[in-house]
């Protein structure tokens, strides 16, 4: 009797955990380097937002941030795919393109924009 009850507890807690959403890897304050070649490294900030089918959020929070326009994530390969929107000198709109891989708390990618091209890598905080 005590191993059935105990075999129908596992079988609903097994149903119940299978339900829930998997847990919000990609969400918080993130922070690292980008860099356009070996000699140009770049500090770099990001708050990221997931809500479990959109990436939103900003590079570079305060005087001159570049805002998620457009922004994916892959819970089950890690993928991470997002587009951003900045100001560059003279108030033109820069948009950048920014596609890594999400592996033990670390997104390393590319990112490019009309301009340049280089690498990055941040770790969540």
């Amino acid at each position: 009797m005590r191993l059935t009850v105990m075999c129908v507890c596992f079988v609903i807690y097994l149903a119940i955990a299978g339900s829930l959403p998997a847990a919000d890897t990609i969400s918080g304050n993130w922070t690292g380097e980008w860099w356009p070649n070996e000699f140009e490294r770049n500090r770099v900030i990001a708050e990221l937002q997931y809500d479990g089918k959109v990436v939103t959020g900003t590079f570079n929070p305060g005087t001159s941030p570049a805002t998620i326009s457009k922004g994916t994530f892959n819970e089950k390969s890690g993928a991470v795919h997002l587009e951003a929107q900045g100001r560059g000198r003279g108030g033109t709109t820069i948009h950048f393109v920014i596609d890594g891989k999400l592996d033990n708390g670390k997104i390393t990618g590319a990112w490019k924009y009309e301009n340049g091209k280089g690498d990055f890598v941040i770790t969540k905080e």
